[in-house]
């Protein structure tokens, strides 16, 4: 960026003008790419979290859910603790109502203002400026990203990351004790974004790492200490406290049968670490090229050492440790993005807490941020040799063409978020044929009044698992929606009954039951199962 600008805007504007330069473009390049974005429906989680949200209706309603998970407010349990998350989803909803247009644009500018953060990072470690240019354009136009930012529902990640970034470099470049109480709001309004910000204090560490003579002196990071203390205070109680996601609620996600495998996982650390070892060679090849990019992936349990895959993720960890504890000077950069992707990622990792998932495209968000500035900058070191400096340029020509493919890339996958059919089929070309993908593709067709389609979809999802209340209700739902409906009438009753038989607090199959009897006239089975709906609820949302 600085010879770009020399060459190009010095003679037209200030240097105050000049210095704003690359952060327009980074603008401009994230606006470019997800452009085509915007127009795209509410899909997948969407639908739990913004259109069918009670909560985000009215003012009334925020103290709940402020203080609930993230699908509380369509009363049913589990979801994730992100308060940020839904009051930003919240006040956009009080001026656009539900439409995605304002939704897709808060992600949009989330990741635009990242790359930015990206950028001013590398520069405040002493980066060279047009290496950090490129590798937050690189970074920013990454297809994989596309999870975090197209998909709506997941804008927890940047938000988490945008308050992360903005924190660590408060803390630059002396790490004074004052600016680590100037840090701390923005690494609790991380935490308040995503849990996942617990790993503030380790990223704040690998940079300490980099600037510190005496990095391997344990006292160099005794003024961390304070913020591991608080981040560990808060991945604790987000653990243990009941109501949300995580590892005290799982143990009902393992005991579906389509989970059989993700709780043998969890029951063992040493297949979690073979598995991980064998995550990273995957990792590796999306983000060298982004191909066949897709949510809800299925990833073999690797109980033993015994495949290539393993034996590249241990290949992989070796050759990044020793990179990191050698320190030599044009690694040196390396090393660090190595650390800060090791740091970011660990989380997602199962190594110490089981996740609900083995392998998802958004944990790469944050991890790559650091591992692709680290890399630039090696490369710029190597490229600033005078055997090599005549490479500097066809390189950076090759980077720039790289963006271009990737921006590519961005605009044709958003494409296929465009809609629910768009989405879902998408994801059965891969062979995603799990349960709750056909259940919502069929929620999809009922939408557009297609009703045999969607119950050959809820079929399809029963065939795959009798384990959710969820697909016989709408395979109920459905069945009354046919032209012949008395004809499917107690087939509709059956199904609803095995809702509630699957969940007992399954209220919206007793109310469904309810009308239909006193549609009928039967007051006494009418009131009965409006009875069960009324205590169901209740103890939904206990």
């Amino acid at each position: 960026m600085k010879f770009l600008r020399s060459q190009i805007f010095k003679s037209r504007l200030s240097l105050s003008v000049a210095h704003f330069v690359p952060y327009v473009l980074l603008l401009s390049a994230v606006l470019i790419a997800y452009i085509n974005s915007l127009s795209n429906s509410f899909v997948f989680d969407d639908q739990l979290l913004i259109v069918n949200n009670d909560y985000l209706k009215g003012w009334p309603t925020l103290g709940k859910l402020l203080t609930g998970s993230t699908i509380s407010g369509i009363h049913i349990p589990g979801g994730f603790y992100r308060p940020l998350q839904m009051l930003l989803y919240f006040l956009i909803y009080q001026v656009t109502g539900p439409v995605s247009f304002g939704f897709h644009l808060l992600n949009i500018l989330l990741h635009a203002a990242n790359a930015c953060l990206l950028y001013t990072l590398g520069r405040k470690l002493n980066f060279n400026e047009d290496a950090s240019f490129l590798a937050a354009l690189i970074w920013a136009l990454h297809p994989i990203h596309t999870e975090a930012i197209t998909y709506i529902s997941g804008t927890a990640d940047p938000l988490y990351s945008f308050f992360c970034l903005s924190g660590l470099l408060i803390l630059f470049p002396d790490f004074a004790p004052r600016r680590f109480f100037y840090a701390l709001p923005l690494m609790m309004l991380g935490l308040l974004a995503k849990e996942t910000n617990v790993v503030f204090p380790l990223l704040a560490m690998s940079c300490l790492y980099y600037f510190s003579e005496r990095r391997f002196d344990p006292k160099t990071y005794l003024p961390i200490l304070p913020l591991f203390v608080i981040a560990g205070g808060y991945a604790y109680w987000r653990s243990t406290t009941p109501g949300f996601d995580g590892p005290q609620s799982y143990t009902r996600l393992y005991q579906l049968h389509e989970y059989d495998t993700l709780s043998m996982y969890a029951s063992h650390p040493v297949m979690r670490f073979y598995t991980f070892l064998a995550t990273l060679p995957d990792y590796l090849g999306l983000i060298l090229w982004p191909h066949d990019l897709h949510m809800e992936r299925d990833f073999d349990v690797f109980v033993g050492p015994y495949s290539w895959m393993v034996a590249t993720g241990f290949a992989l960890c070796i050759a990044s440790v020793t990179t990191i504890i050698r320190g030599e000077k044009k690694l040196k950069p390396l090393g660090w993005g190595l650390l800060w992707f090791g740091a970011a990622h660990f989380p997602d990792t199962g190594l110490l807490i089981p996740m609900n998932a083995i392998f998802l495209e958004h944990w790469m968000y944050l991890p790559t941020a650091g591992l692709f500035l680290g890399l630039a900058q090696t490369i710029y070191l190597y490229l600033n040799t005078i055997r090599l400096k005549k490479f500097q340029t066809p390189i950076a020509l090759a980077a720039l063409s790289l963006t271009l493919v990737y921006a590519t890339l961005t605009c044709i996958q958003n494409t296929t978020w465009r809609n629910e059919v768009t989405f879902y089929t998408y994801l059965l070309k891969f062979g995603v044929g799990t349960a709750r993908i056909h259940n919502n593709l069929a929620n999809t067709y009922m939408a557009n009044g297609d009703y045999k389609k969607a119950i050959e979809e809820l079929h399809r999802a029963l065939e795959l698992g009798d384990t959710y209340a969820e697909i016989h209700f709408n395979l109920g739902l459905a069945l009354l929606s046919l032209p012949d409906q008395p004809t499917h009438m107690q087939e509709a009753i059956d199904q609803f009954n095995r809702a509630t038989e699957i969940d007992p607090n399954f209220y919206r199959s007793y109310d469904k039951l309810a009308d239909i009897y006193a549609f009928y006239g039967d007051t006494d089975k009418s009131t009965y199962y409006r009875t069960k709906a009324d205590t169901a609820r209740k103890n939904a949302v206990r």
